[in-house]
């Protein structure tokens, strides 16, 4: 059984308060079934006050003195008894009544942050109980917030959008009907209607039902069809009635947070031209509590592509809804992705907006189907599999859909054609790595399946004689180009120069401690680079053991980290994030694809970074240009890491390594803390994404702080 917040929060208070310390997670699971059972707050403080750790901790004699007194009040309240306080407690019958006095007191309940408590280390978003710590901890709006956004609304706001919420009715569960209407009465913003289609077929007692919540509320609009229409002629119907300027689709049971259509506005307000906004949602459980957040990623055509990764709730411009033709019978239950994928299409990125807030929870009766399915990939749903080879078939016919088996389950993966087979370049630079040398070439010339490629093998200086004799044999390979380079190694010099040698239309930059798994590698690599807009293209390494060595790469205060590194082959990472082909802000220049023109038009490398830092500063760049870097799981090579130049673990190397971090902080900072692929409610270490603390979404009615400035300075020094 689920704990519930409160009695978590109580069973930790005793246990700080009276032991000095958090529950482990067993101990939580008993006291918390106790306290389901029918125990008090003041029975489970006895039981606490008689175990064997609590005597040897404060003795046997079960009194109140000044010691112990004093022990709870710092454990409790963090801080020294006041002299009236001390004075009850040592009146006091006994300790475990002294336990309940302060843990139970006013000031320990407003002092208990249960995640910190709970959670020191943090804890991943998937931990409904760590979810439900964090909402008490950070989703609150106070009565001083309420006035501000009062304030905001009334003052500050140039224009006023407007919502048209459209919602379908049944025979079913009015009071889900209900649920989702007090949420929308409770919007401290009020320019919105809701649109409520039902079939003419109603029951009489449903009918009236609605009809009395409809005239009871102002703002909603009901619309009949009959009730042989089909669920798209329905939304049509909602839709010819909707005047606002953005539309939604709702379905009852959902549930909006207070501020949800203000944040929606001022969004709007500050991006006149978007067509797509799209916030963060959960689930409301049977006892009516939160969980499951999905907290999702910036926009990315390919994700989307895989399937409604969107999800709720998402406003749509009403007008560009019409310029593409409204909405369509072919739709089904995925009525609202088949406009998602025609309204989203031909429009710049910066058109489709996502808040990083949690301002929607899904809530539905057990047993009845949601009209829109969770936030998932394709391959769960063969109907949205229809609707996305549909619109391939109408905007993309040289694009295919293929499954892809992975941990057990099938994903789906967008295949892209090659416009021919352009030359590419592959630059390999190295020093005296014998081994790793003629691995990587073997493999190259024996498993890639890519027909057009030269190999040109940048060498910085070799002296040992196996290594000597592998560049000559090397060498007489038509296929293979070896320019001896004798400088102190800078990976970005020496990239920099062989792409000025290098004859192909593509360059793709490869660490020799790299060895290729799978044939079509470089062809998925080619295809994707070749879309419009698509400036770097990077690939999956894996660890000779076969764990995630490279999954892409975040931006952080604390500078950029690998995702989920050390990750199982079959772990898809949180929302399918190592499955499926995604845009991001920077992959490793370990294997790195670019366009010749690209990579001519940004000025290669910047060489002032020889170490590090040189791939996710030429990524950011390209970024900067309106540019696309895009990460497949679908070339997959083996990457050692670290075999090109070494271990960074001299102490000077790791000076300069951290020289070239700050430097790429100061740089990029107000990239490194605004990611858009690295959700504001999650941070990130090269092995694990948590819940952040605090979330980095400002609030808008708030005047966003300095402090992440000087938490990227805290960071360096």
């Amino acid at each position: 059984m689920p704990i519930s917040t409160e009695s978590a929060a109580d069973i930790v208070r005793l246990f700080r308060t009276g032991l000095g310390r958090r529950p482990e997670p067993a101990a939580l699971a008993h006291f918390a079934a106790l306290l389901e059972d029918g125990a008090t707050f003041h029975d489970i403080a006895h039981i606490i006050a008689g175990s064997p750790e609590f005597r040897q901790l404060h003795g046997d004699e079960d009194v109140c003195d000044a010691r112990y007194v004093s022990f709870l009040y710092h454990n409790g309240l963090d801080r020294t008894p006041d002299p009236q306080g001390e004075a009850g407690l040592l009146a006091a019958p006994n300790r475990g009544d002294g336990l309940v006095i302060v843990a139970g007191s006013e000031e320990a309940r407003s002092r208990t942050d249960l995640y910190a408590l709970l959670y020191p280390e943090g804890a991943p978003p998937q931990d409904d109980m760590a979810y439900k710590a964090w909402l008490l901890r950070y989703d609150r709006l106070s009565p001083t917030e309420q006035l501000a956004i009062g304030r905001h609304i009334d003052r500050g706001m140039v224009s006023r959008p407007t919502f048209s919420l459209m919602l379908q009715v049944s025979n079913h569960r009015l009071d889900l009907l209900e649920e989702t209407v007090a949420s929308l009465e409770a919007q401290i913003y009020t320019d919105w209607t809701l649109i409520v289609v039902y079939p003419d077929n109603l029951r009489p007692g449903i009918r009236t039902h609605l009809k009395e919540i409809i005239r009871r509320v102002p703002g909603l609009v009901d619309v009949e069809v009959s009730s042989h229409q089909g669920v798209e002629g329905r939304w049509r119907s909602a839709l010819a009635a909707a005047a606002g300027s953005f539309c939604a689709f709702l379905e009852p049971g959902d549930q909006l947070s207070r501020t949800a259509l203000y944040e929606f506005a001022v969004a709007i307000v500050s991006r006149p031209d978007l067509v797509l906004l799209y916030c963060d949602e959960d689930r409301l459980g049977s006892d009516g509590q939160r969980c499951h957040p999905s907290f999702k990623t910036g926009w990315s055509r390919d994700l989307a592509y895989a399937g409604d990764v969107i999800g709720q709730l998402a406003v749509f411009s009403r007008a560009r809804i019409m310029a593409v033709g409204g909405i369509r019978d072919e739709g089904g239950s995925f009525t609202r992705y088949d406009l998602l994928l025609r309204v989203t299409e031909d429009v710049p990125a910066a058109c489709i907006h996502h808040l990083p807030r949690l301002l929607f929870h899904r809530g539905r009766a057990p047993g009845l189907p949601l009209m829109f399915p969770l936030v998932r990939a394709t391959q769960q749903h063969p109907e949205m599999r229809d609707v996305v080879l549909r619109h391939f078939r109408e905007r993309h016919p040289d694009l295919d859909l293929e499954d892809v088996y992975i941990g057990g389950n099938v994903w789906p993966r967008i295949v892209y054609p090659t416009n021919g087979t352009p030359l590419v370049s592959i630059i390999i630079p190295t020093r005296d790595k014998f081994r790793l040398l003629e691995r990587c070439v073997s493999s190259l010339l024996t498993l890639t399946n890519y027909p057009n490629f030269e190999i040109l093998i940048a060498d910085n200086g070799s002296t040992t004689p196996e290594m000597l004799d592998l560049l000559r044999r090397l060498g007489r390979d038509p296929r293979l180009t070896v320019q001896r380079l004798a400088a102190p190694f800078n990976w970005s010099a020496l990239n920099n120069r062989m792409a000025r040698q290098a004859k192909g239309d593509m360059l793709l930059f490869l660490n020799d401690d790299t060895e290729i798994l799978e044939e079509g590698w470089l062809t998925e690599m080619v295809s994707l680079a070749q879309q419009p807009g698509v400036g770097v293209v990077g690939a999956r390494l894996s660890y000779p053991d076969g764990t995630l060595q490279h999954g892409g790469m975040v931006m952080t205060e604390h500078g950029p980290k690998h995702i989920l590194r050390s990750a199982t082959e079959d772990d898809p990472g949180y929302l399918g994030q190592l499955v499926l082909t995604r845009d991001l802000m920077a992959v490793t220049g370990a294997c790195m694809l670019v366009p010749r023109p690209v990579f001519e038009r940004m000025g290669g490398f910047d060489e002032t970074f020889p170490l590090t830092c040189n791939d996710v500063d030429f990524c950011l760049r390209v970024r900067k240009e309106e540019l696309r870097v895009v990460w497949t799981p679908h070339a997959t090579l083996m990457h050692e890491d670290g075999g090109t130049r070494g271990r960074d673990g001299t102490a000077r190397n790791l000076f300069n390594a951290c020289v070239d971090v700050g430097r790429l902080l100061e740089r990029w900072e107000k990239v490194m803390l605004n990611d858009p692929f690295l959700n504001a409610n999650l941070e990130a270490t090269d092995y694990a994404l948590r819940l952040a603390t605090p979330p980095r979404a400002p609030k808008p009615w708030r005047r966003r702080k300095g402090h992440y400035r000087e938490a990227a300075r805290v960071a360096l020094s």
